[in-house]
């Protein structure tokens, strides 16, 4: 049981450094990538499963209320994630598949363009302000 625990923990962890690391990778253009979604995913997954697990382990105390902070966290993230890749899959098929349109007018020979700023940024912002509320629940609770 202690070998699955583990097992989860470190899933439940990379999870958590795919989001972090995915908005950091995209950090000059903020967007949800599909890795965010996935990671989001694979953390509330992880998640129930690592409870599960606890819950069937003797001697073992929950603190309930810490689950349910990060499990409303867990949910709050995928959703922001969800919500982010539609935007963005809606904006590429609108653009036919492609980056999205540039807007300020960048010729080439004039000052460098401004950053592109994509239809997740928002989302993007909230899924990794929401997965850094749960580490620090996870770490400070």
């Amino acid at each position: 049981m202690e070998i699955l625990r583990d097992l989860l923990v470190f899933i439940h962890l990379l999870g958590m450094a795919i989001i972090i690391g995915s908005y950091f990778a995209n950090l000059r253009a903020p967007r949800v990538v599909s890795g965010m979604l996935h990671g989001a995913y694979l953390q509330l997954v992880t998640g129930l499963l690592l409870v599960t697990v606890l819950e069937f382990t003797e001697g073992v105390e929950i603190n309930h209320m810490k689950i349910g902070i990060k499990l409303v966290l867990a949910i709050l993230v995928a959703v922001f994630a969800f919500i982010g890749a539609r935007k963005e899959k809606a904006a590429r098929a609108h653009a036919g598949a492609g980056a999205p349109a540039r807007t300020d007018g960048y010729a080439g020979d004039t000052a460098p363009p401004a950053p592109v700023v994509h239809p997740s940024a928002a989302m993007a912002h909230l899924t990794f302000g929401a997965a850094v509320i749960a580490v620090a629940v996870a770490v400070f609770v």
